[in-house]
C-alpha cells in the first residue's frame, strides 16, 4: 500500500534514510514535510514504535489529478474509503497549495460529503462526524492539480515524547533533535557534547537512540478500530522490542540552574539516568573536546544575550579544542563566524532557521 509520512520540512532526506533503514522503503518527497513510499502493515507497526524522525503515518486511499472542486468529490467517492474506515466518528483536514478558486475548507467539506455518501452507499450507514476529536482523521492534500487523500494511522504525533515533562522556554522538537544527530553522523561509540543543552532534548534523544529504546512507548494508534490493522499485534511487537545497554560518553552542558534541573527531570523520565552527564558550564568559557558537538543555539531577544558575542566566543572554544564535527540549529546563522560545510534551511515555527554543519 501507499503511505504518506510527515516529518520536519527541509529534512525529508533524513527521514527518508530512516525509512529505508527500518523497513527498506524507498521514500520520495510528496511535498514539503511529507514523504510517500510503499509499505505493508508490518512496516506500519514497526515505524510506529521505532521511528525517531517521523511525526505521522497515513494510508493513501485516493491519489490523482483534479481540475475543479467537484473532481475532489468524485475522486473521493470512487476510492476504497468505505473499506478503510470503521463506523466511528471521522473528521477531515484539508491542505491546499496553488492557484484555485476555492479554499482548504472547501476541499475538506467536499471530501467529508463524498466520504459520507460513499460509506452510506456501500454499507447503508451514515458515518458520524466529529471535527474536534474524531476516532479517525482524514488528511486531504491538494497541491496544484494533484489531490491525495489519506487515513491518519497515528493519532497523536510521534514527536510528542513522553519524557518532555519539564520544558525549556524554546525547546527543540525531539524529531528535529534526533535528525541533527543523524546529520552529525554520531554513533554511540563517539563522544558527544551539547554545550547549550537547555532541558537536554538532544542528549536525551542520543541516549534513547543508542539504547534503541522505543521513543513513544505510550503511543496508542487507532489500530483497534481501523479495518486491516491489529492493535494487539502492534502492542506485542512494541513490548517485545529489545533494547541495548552501551557505555556512552555524552555531556549536557548548561549554565542556568533552572534548566539543569529540567534536564535531570527529563533524563529520569526517559529512563536514561546513566545515559549522559549534566554539568554546569558556560559555552563562552568552557573548553570543548568531543567527536560531535550538537546544539540548539539560543536566539531571540528573550535570551538577554548579545548573540554575536555568544556565538563568537563559542566558536573560539571550538577552534581551541579538539572537535570532530559541529551541528548547530539557529535562526541567526549569519552570526556564527564559520563557513559551514553543509547547511539545511528549515522552518522553525514561524521563523526561518538553519542547521549548519562544520568540520574544523
Amino acid at each position: 500500500m501507499k503511505l504518506l509520512a510527515t516529518t520536519n520540512g527541509g529534512l525529508e532526506s533524513i527521514a527518508a534514510a530512516e525509512i529505508c533503514d527500518l523497513v527498506d522503503g524507498d521514500a520520495s518527497v510528496h511535498h514539503r514535510g511529507v514523504l510517500e513510499f510503499d509499505a505493508d502493515v508490518e512496516d506500519v507497526y514497526e515505524l510506529h514504535y521505532r521511528s525517531r524522525t517521523l511525526h505521522r503515518l497515513m494510508a493513501v486511499v485516493a491519489d490523482g489529478t483534479v481540475a475543479e472542486l467537484e473532481d475532489v468529490y468524485a475522486l473521493t467517492a470512487r476510492s476504497s474509503i468505505p473499506d478503510r474506515l470503521p463506523n466511528e466518528e471521522f473528521g477531515v483536514v484539508g491542505t491546499r497549495h496553488g492557484s484555485h478558486e476555492f479554499t482548504s475548507v472547501d476541499v475538506a467539506e467536499r471530501v467529508g460529503q463524498a466520504t459520507i455518501d460513499a460509506y452510506r452507499d456501500a454499507t447503508g450507514t451514515r458515518l458520524p462526524v466529529d471535527l474536534d476529536d474524531p476516532t479517525v482523521r482524514l488528511e486531504a492534500y491538494l497541491y496544484d492539480d494533484r489531490f491525495t487523500l489519506a487515513v491518519d494511522l497515528t493519532g497523536e504525533s510521534l514527536h510528542k515524547r513522553p519524557y518532555r515533562i519539564c520544558e525549556h522556554d524554546a525547546p527543540v522538537r525531539a524529531t528535529l533533535a534526533y535528525s541533527m544527530l543523524e546529520i552529525a553522523g554520531w554513533t554511540s561509540d563517539e563522544s558527544l557534547v551539547d554545550p547549550m543543552a537547555g532541558s537536554a532534548t538532544i542528549p536525551t534523544e542520543a541516549a534513547l537512540a543508542a539504547t534503541e529504546a522505543v521513543p513513544r512507548p505510550d503511543l496508542d494508534p487507532a489500530f483497534d478500530a481501523l479495518p486491516g490493522y491489529d492493535g494487539e499485534r502492534f502492542r506485542r511487537l512494541r513490548d517485545d522490542h529489545t533494547e541495548k545497554s552501551p557505555t556512552l560518553d555524552i555531556e549536557a552542558r548548561e549554565k542556568r540552574k533552572r534548566w539543569r534541573h529540567c534536564a535531570r527531570v527529563n533524563r529520569e523520565a526517559a529512563g536514561v539516568e546513566d545515559g549522559f552527564e549534566i554539568v554546569e558550564a558556560d559555552a563562552r568559557e568552557a573548553s570543548i573536546d568531543a567527536d560531535c558537538v550538537v546544539s540548539n543555539l539560543p536566539f531571540g531577544i528573550r535570551t538577554g544575550t548579545d548573540l554575536r558575542e555568544l556565538y563568537g566566543a563559542f566558536v573560539d572554544r571550538l577552534r581551541e579544542g579538539d572537535v570532530g564535527r559541529l551541528v548547530a540549529l539557529t535562526t541567526k546563522p549569519n552570526l556564527i563566524p564559520i563557513e559551514p560545510t553543509v547547511r539545511y534551511d528549515i522552518p522553525y515555527g514561524r521563523l526561518d532557521a538553519a542547521i549548519v554543519v562544520w568540520e574544523p
